[in-house]
């Protein structure tokens, strides 16, 4: 083979390598842990901004997670939220008010946390629960 050849073979392989390791070390699903779309026996859920902070925010993520695992545990959950927006002049509020209603019949749940994860580009944070 001729150096020039050889010169084009080596900068092709190595165009090749890097592509294909830039593609390896990709997330998936935009960044997102693998959990969010495939939780297995467990549940995620996730909440987005909340007045509160962020704080506030991995309470709501958290509780609306145990209530989906109560609910796939065979405790009935009844829930309502009232939402209210008021703008006045320049200033506006919003507040949030929840109801839940839980009926268990000798039923425990018992969960762990097994993951977190923010999403700071679309400010949402979310939790991966599993009963134990």
């Amino acid at each position: 083979m001729s150096m020039m050849k050889k010169t084009g073979l080596s900068a092709w392989l190595l165009m090749a390598a890097l592509l294909l390791g830039g593609c390896a070390g990709q997330p998936r699903n935009g960044g997102a842990p693998d959990w969010i779309m495939n939780p297995g026996s467990g549940v995620v859920a996730s909440c987005g901004f909340n007045i509160k902070g962020r704080y506030a925010q991995e309470q709501c993520a958290l509780m609306r997670a145990r209530e989906r695992l109560a609910a796939q545990q065979g405790v009935e959950i009844s829930s309502v939220s009232y939402l209210s927006e008021r703008m006045r002049n320049d200033a506006s509020s919003v507040s949030l008010n929840k109801e839940t209603l839980e009926k268990v019949s000798g039923v425990t749940v018992k969960a762990r946390i097994r993951d977190t994860w923010y999403d700071a580009q679309r400010d949402e944070y979310y939790v991966w629960l599993e009963s134990h």
